[in-house]
This record gives C-alpha cells, sequence and structure tokens, in this order.
C-alpha cells in the first residue's frame, strides 16, 4: 500500500531508496495533489505526504507542526494519524544540497555543470537513468548513517510514523 505521497520523480527515486520499499512511495502530480491525497483522499486513514517547502504551502489548520530543523518541517493532523513533510530549505535539491554542503561536495562533484544543471536533471522523467544523479544520490546513501544530519534525522523519523501508526505518541516522537 502506497502510504507515502512525494511530488516529483527524483523524490519518488529517493524516499524508495531511503525506506528501502517501493511499495511504500506513491507520485503524485505536485505538491497540492499531494497535500490533497494525505487530507481528502485518504479519508482520516494513516497517511503521509512529503513536499518541499518552496511557495507558501498551505497546510490546513487542522495540522500541528511536531518537528521543525532547518531543513524539516513535519506537521501531524490534530486528531487523525496523517503527516505533512516539508523539506527544503526551499526544494528537494536544495535539501540533498545542503548535505553535500556537510561532507564538503558539490554537485559539481558528480559531473553536473551547475546547481541548475542538477536542478533541470531532478526534474526530469527518470532522473536515476542519468549516471551523475545516481551516483550523487549512490553518494549520500553510502555516507548519510556516518553522523547526524537532516536526511538520518527524517529517515529515523519516518520509521518510526511508519512503525507505529496508528500507535504514535508525540513524546517518544520529539525523543528521536
Amino acid at each position: 500500500m502506497k502510504l507515502v505521497g512525494v511530488e516529483c520523480w527524483a523524490d519518488k527515486y529517493f524516499f524508495e531508496r531511503l525506506l528501502n520499499d517501493k511499495s511504500l512511495i506513491r507520485k503524485e502530480s505536485g505538491d497540492d495533489a499531494v497535500i490533497k491525497g494525505v487530507v481528502v483522499s485518504s479519508k482520516g486513514n494513516f497517511s503521509i505526504g512529503i513536499v518541499d517547502v518552496d511557495k507558501d504551502k498551505k497546510i490546513p489548520s487542522s495540522f500541528a507542526k511536531i518537528y521543525e530543523n532547518n531543513n524539516t518541517q513535519i506537521f501531524k493532523h490534530n486528531e487523525n494519524c496523517q503527516f505533512l513533510i516539508l523539506i527544503g530549505p526551499r526544494q528537494f535539491e536544495h535539501w540533498i544540497n545542503d548535505y553535500l554542503k556537510i561532507k564538503n561536495c558539490a554537485v559539481e562533484d558528480f559531473g553536473f555543470i551547475s546547481f541548475v544543471d542538477f536542478m533541470k536533471k531532478s526534474k526530469s522523467l527518470k532522473p536515476e537513468n542519468d549516471e551523475r544523479f545516481k551516483n550523487l544520490i549512490n553518494f549520500i546513501f553510502e555516507n548519510f548513517n556516518g553522523d547526524e544530519n537532516h536526511i538520518l534525522k527524517l529517515k529515523r523519523h519516518l520509521e518510526y510514523i511508519l512503525e507505529k501508526k496508528y500507535q504514535f505518541n508525540i513524546d517518544e516522537f520529539q525523543n528521536i
């Protein structure tokens, strides 16, 4: 069952790998569709949506922020087990780039001409077919477990949410 909605193909590829389960991730047609998928289409059932921070997202008032760092904001529905996760500082690509900076790397180290070139490739239909994109993502997955960072933190949060589902405990969650 595809419990996690994402807004683009790069997000889908990345989060399938992060959670090590392709059956959990569904690609929606943009951020509004992801939010609608959680808020409306899931009909109060367990659901997670991951969208970029870019633009002013209209997070419904029935959701409260339960976690925030420089790269991630996590909201939970006040009554249901529904979650909206915003990553950034602006878009998925910036979220990835912030990790590369921690490792003293840049997208150019993986063969991209520029950050704009990386963004264009990540917006394509199958970004993982580009060796540069694939090598960059492989680098992240080979290295992110070694130290505290925003990707590892989100992985832990997602795993907790997916494991606990309806037994979600806000105090446990905030101590991750």
